[in-house]
């Protein structure tokens, strides 16, 4: 399979940063992984269930976020005829650990969190991985941008107590 952001999707999310617009959150609390009703059913997916998003250069499907913390990529699947089997998508704006979502100890005291930030999902950790700068993801050579429709991806089953649980940054 392969991975897109989902621009096409949910006109509503698009970018990373709509996790702050509370009246876009309201419309569309959170995301789901997209996924064919074909490739559900090889699969064995149903609709709602549960799913990891792993990749060759991400098996464990976790971002790395620091001090020995990781952020799994899991999130609810909803099985659509709208995408084309072999597809796998995401909607941008959901799923984050960060920017507002954990909590975060400044000089000693606790911001609290907002966890509406963090519901959903986001899968950018999949991304296949430059072999020689081994920092980044690929990039598209002619537009500059992610390899967001080069990444091979494959899901694995999940339950809700594998999604993301709040941490303290």
């Amino acid at each position: 399979m392969s991975t897109i952001s989902a621009h096409c999707v949910s006109v509503m999310h698009t970018k990373s940063r709509t996790a702050a617009n509370y009246w876009l959150l309201d419309l569309l609390p959170e995301n789901q992984l997209l996924i064919s009703s074909r490739d559900a059913r090889a699969l064995g997916f149903g609709d709602g269930d549960w799913a990891r998003l792993v990749s060759a250069t991400n098996p464990d499907g976790t971002w790395p976020i620091g001090n020995d913390r990781t952020w799994p990529m899991v999130g609810k699947l909803k099985v659509v005829e709208g995408i084309r089997p072999g597809v796998v998508a995401f909607s941008l704006g959901h799923g984050h650990w960060a920017y507002g979502a954990s909590d975060v100890v400044i000089d000693g005291d606790t911001v609290t969190g907002d966890r509406r930030r963090a519901a959903g999902f986001h899968g950018n950790a999949a991304m296949r991985i430059d072999p020689y700068l081994k920092n980044t993801c690929l990039a598209d050579l002619t537009g500059g941008s992610a390899v967001f429709y080069d990444t091979s991806v494959r899901l694995e089953h999940a339950s809700e107590s594998d999604a993301a649980a709040p941490v303290t940054v």
